[in-house]
């Protein structure tokens, strides 16, 4: 109720769109454009790995849902409005809550094949990951 769903890239990916009429699953270059707009540079957002500076703790919201940790004492945290949760993921080893109990990070496809965002308690750059086809993450819709 308060996390939402998790979705894997199948649901994602799915013709029949998994987002409301007028929305969709933002693109991998739309995330970026959101990236660089926080402050991230062009180079930082077009590799993988952990990016960027604070640009997590701008993206997270609700200091309350996450577990002690940089994200959340960066004096940039919720500025940004997104208000991203800790909802965690699934694994794709079994159906186990990957950060059950601890709510540490939030996952969110983008509408490219297998890149997803990563955001962790304990560190206030953003991790742009290129894997994942069976784990269950968020979604975030973007208004088209």
């Amino acid at each position: 109720e308060i996390y939402g769903n998790l979705y894997n890239w199948n649901a994602v990916d799915d013709s029949r769109g998994v987002c409301p009429e007028g929305w969709h699953v933002p693109t991998d270059d739309e995330i970026m454009e959101l990236e660089m707009f926080l402050g991230m540079s062009e180079e930082e957002a077009n590799s993988d790995g952990a990016r960027g500076t604070n640009e997590s703790s701008k993206l997270a919201g609700n200091a309350m849902l996450w577990d002690t940790g940089n994200l959340i004492f960066n004096s940039y945290f919720a500025t940004s409005g997104f208000n991203a949760l800790p909802a965690g993921s699934l694994s794709f080893d079994g159906w186990d809550f990957y950060d059950s109990g601890v709510y540490t990070r939030a996952y969110f496809w983008s509408s490219t094949e297998n890149i997803y965002r990563a955001i962790w308690h304990n560190r206030s750059d953003i991790k742009r990951r290129v894997d994942g086809e069976e784990s269950m993450l968020s979604i975030r819709c973007l208004k088209d």
